[in-house]
């Protein structure tokens, strides 16, 4: 008598388990290979994270706010109350975009200023530019006719919108973490 080859089995193949809720006649998910069940489920260092993230978002966010509101505030202010003069250039500074501007003001007291110089193209030393000054402070001084005040409100509240947003995922996070380990231990 010959011996006979193994041959596979004709069995069907068992469909491979669906799992669903305990006691509604599925079957309950395989043991995670563990002594002691299955994993407690996140760490709680991670909902801290998330919490700290959630902290830092939100005071990174008013900040912000509130620097884009002193901005806008500020474009304003200059707009309402704001004297507008011709200014001679003494300095420019490429890498920043810092002009340095001498003028005299209303009152005939010569003044100094720098300014940030959104537009590009910098003016040479020893070209008159327009400027708006604060009567108040005429050390403080911008562009004439420039947005530059509004262009760093709205890139500032473009930063605060992003923090809220960043905080809002963190608090999402943080509660999924809180939740799962509820669950993992109740």
């Amino acid at each position: 008598m010959e011996p006979t080859q193994w041959q596979p089995p004709h069995d069907p193949a068992q469909p491979y388990p669906q799992y669903g809720p305990a006691n509604h006649g599925w079957p309950s998910p395989p043991p995670q290979w563990s002594p002691y069940g299955p994993p407690a489920g996140p760490s709680a260092v991670w909902a801290v994270l998330l919490w700290c993230v959630a902290a830092v978002s939100l005071i990174g966010s008013l900040i912000f706010g509130g620097i884009a509101y002193a901005g806008y505030w500020s474009s304003g202010y200059l707009d309402s109350y704001g004297v507008t003069t011709t200014a001679t250039v003494t300095d420019v500074e490429v890498f920043t975009d810092t002009v340095t501007v001498e003028f005299t003001t209303d009152g005939g007291t010569p003044v100094s200023a720098e300014i940030v110089w959104f537009t590009g193209n910098n003016p040479d030393v020893g070209d008159e530019v327009e400027i708006t000054y604060d009567p108040s402070d005429p050390s403080y001084a911008i562009e004439a006719g420039g947005d530059s005040e509004i262009v760093m409100a709205i890139v500032f509240i473009i930063g605060a919108f992003l923090g809220l947003v960043v905080m809002v995922g963190a608090v999402i996070g943080a509660v999924i973490v809180h939740r799962r380990r509820g669950k993992a231990h109740g």
